[in-house]
């Protein structure tokens, strides 16, 4: 087979430009045949993707030296969508470009290096993989088994050990993944969720992750973690910066990862919203208590600030890689820390037996593409009753919180199929809203997450370090207040 036709072959397409003996091009001539004009040119455009093209085709994996971090950034965007999409990026890539090209072609435009990433970014957030039966029985036993090996997964699902493996190899492409979440207020930290209303930007070691929401006007929700001994001060510092504030300290975490509503049949989700009112409804009327047995769970505690247990730098360390890739093998994470991997394994252990790291289940690209918060305030029986109704809905990350004034709240972080905002919130306001004060976001854009353990700490007074100045927050205009 000649070069040329190994191309086509490689992108599962054919050129949209003819020329006479294509074998006297050189390689990246032959894939600009098969790239729309649409495209545009330069680094942040056809250079790049050209580049990533030819190294997927040799089967290279240096990196791309462009010129520009924005060029560099784009390439390794470009490999990470590759690795979750696996054979389906390249031929999805080259057919939406085309589709687009159809349209511009009119007017000849060409897309801006911006709408080019776009469109590439979409490719992912609309990506999806269709889960069967026997995915659902495998992730309906590693929700509660989180660390079973395959031939342990394959005993106990009553598979063959190959079918188990080749399903679990199609689930690490939706990102199926144990991942930790940190316990600040075992290591003396508080964790606070502050709301804001228009558009409020942190920039400090303190702050974990931010979000912009939209609840018809726009508002800013971010998670800092800051020491217990600061938690009036900060409060004082964030109601002077901005006009309209609310702040939480949580208390309890739960990770939802639910397939009630999945329809192995059509392979897609299908909520029957009516009946998860019927649902909600029971629970808040009857109580939940009435509802389910005891045994199956109660409302956390919201226990006074206790004493931090004593953790050191070698823990933070550690705390940190594991963040980053909890599954990562334990020689690897000996390297990143620079001690022993005996030492790795007993102390990742007794993290977990002490509750500081609480690991959970996760999983994308299964069509949950709508991102919705709900912020409630009620007493526990009313908050609780919603979460056991909660539970059913595909998945979800709920915080127990108190105001600092001590009232009780609940924040829950929902992805639902598309076009779920619109039943949820009818449901909501049906059921919810003579019993509790609520507002319902939906999420617009999310920023990364961090962990700045080590900046924070001092590990000569084995305190943690507050300075005022390095929380900086900014504020950058106000709408209308909230309701409530």
């Amino acid at each position: 087979m000649c070069e040329f036709d190994k191309i086509r072959d490689f992108l599962g397409s054919e050129p949209l430009k003819i020329v006479e003996n294509p074998e006297s091009l050189s390689l990246e001539e032959m894939f600009r045949l098969f790239l729309p004009d649409s495209i545009p040119e330069g680094e942040l455009g056809k250079q790049t993707l050209l580049e990533f093209l030819i190294r997927e085709y040799k089967g290279e994996t240096k990196k791309y030296k462009g010129e520009t971090e924005e060029a560099r950034n784009m390439f390794q965007d470009l490999v990470l969508i590759n690795d979750i999409m696996g054979e389906e990026f390249l031929p999805s890539l080259i057919s939406t470009f085309r589709e687009l090209d159809k349209y511009m072609r009119v007017s000849g435009e060409v897309l801006t290096p911006d709408e080019f990433i776009n469109t590439v970014q979409n490719m992912v957030y609309s990506y999806r993989v269709r889960l069967d039966a026997k995915d659902l029985r495998i992730l309906n036993v590693l929700k509660d088994n989180l660390f079973l090996a395959v031939d342990q997964l394959a005993r106990t699902v009553n598979m063959g050990y190959t079918t188990v493996f080749r399903h679990k190899k199609k689930l690490d492409r939706c990102r199926l993944r144990v991942y930790a979440r940190l316990n600040y207020s075992k290591i003396g930290l508080s964790n606070l969720l502050v709301l804001v209303e228009g558009h409020a930007y942190v920039d400090s070691p303190y702050l974990l992750s931010r979000h912009e929401l939209l609840g018809g006007d726009p508002f800013t929700i971010f998670s800092i973690a800051i020491p217990h001994i600061a938690l009036r001060q900060v409060r004082e510092e964030l109601a002077k910066k901005f006009p309209g504030v609310w702040i939480w300290r949580t208390h309890a975490f739960e990770s939802v990862l639910s397939f009630d509503f999945y329809d192995v049949d059509v392979k897609d989700w299908n909520i029957n919203w009516d009946y998860w009112a019927h649902t909600l409804n029971s629970m808040l009327s009857k109580g939940w208590d009435q509802v389910i047995p005891q045994k199956m769970g109660k409302p956390p505690s919201s226990p006074e600030i206790s004493e931090k247990e004593v953790i050191t730098e070698r823990d933070l360390k550690l705390i940190e890689a594991l963040m980053e890739n909890f599954e990562a093998p334990i020689r690897e994470l000996s390297e990143q820390v620079k001690y022993g991997h005996i030492a790795v394994a007993k102390d990742k252990a007794r993290l977990l037996e002490r509750g500081i790291l609480e690991p959970h289940l996760s999983i994308d690209h299964i069509g949950l593409n709508e991102h919705i918060l709900l912020i409630i305030e009620s007493d526990m029986d009313t908050l609780y009753s919603f979460v056991v109704a909660i539970r059913r809905l595909p998945k979800a990350w709920i915080y127990w919180m108190r105001s600092l004034r001590g009232e009780s709240y609940l924040a829950c972080w929902l992805e639902v199929p598309p076009g779920s905002i619109t039943p949820l919130e009818r449901v909501i306001r049906w059921t919810l809203r003579p019993l509790a004060r609520y507002k319902l976001f939906f999420r617009s854009l999310q920023e990364g997450s961090g962990y700045p353990l080590l900046k924070l700490f001092d590990p000569q007074t084995q305190t943690w370090k507050m300075d005022f100045e390095i929380l900086k927050a900014y504020y950058r205009r106000r709408t209308n207040n909230a309701n409530y």
